[in-house]
């Protein structure tokens, strides 16, 4: 089983990878033209052009895909943390006791989730004065039955 996330990387990791283009290429303008103009038949500089091209518009961002390979992280997406994620996708709350009350969950079942969840990188919980504030840094999770390249199957 393969699970598949998608997450925005945040402007910081946005700056950084226009930097690391910035070290790899003359300039945008000069990458463009290569690109372009068909004299470039290096992928990786296309590939380059096209981050660099979608960092640069206005409201452009970063999307980082990250793929599990693992029976723990589907043991990890309960029914009751799939809904915490999508709640938290779609409405901004201040404080776990917050999140607990609009799911009409426990506190500490809904701390204990939200920590298994930042485990796998999926929420994070922010330090606001004396809360924290959880906050989903999922966009997209697509499970899937495919195998990885170089798996092997179980034992019988």
């Amino acid at each position: 089983m393969r699970v598949e996330v998608s997450g925005s990387a945040g402007p910081m990791a946005a700056e950084r990878e226009l930097k690391a283009l910035e070290g790899r290429h003359e300039g945008f303008d000069a990458l463009r033209q290569r690109v372009l103009v068909g004299q470039c038949s290096e992928p990786v500089a296309v590939d380059d052009f096209v981050v660099w091209k979608a960092l640069r518009d206005p409201g452009g961002a970063l999307e980082e895909r990250i793929v599990f390979d693992t029976p723990d992280v589907v043991r990890t997406l309960t029914p009751r943390r799939l809904e915490l994620l999508e709640l938290l996708r779609q409405v901004d709350v201040p404080s776990i006791k917050d999140l607990a009350i609009r799911l009409r969950r426990d506190y500490k079942n809904t701390y204990d989730d939200l920590v298994a969840l930042g485990a796998w990188g999926l929420v994070r919980l922010l330090r606001e004065g004396k809360n924290q504030r959880p906050v989903a840094l999922v966009t997209g999770l697509h499970v899937s039955w495919e195998k990885s390249v170089g798996a092997s199957p179980p034992a019988p």
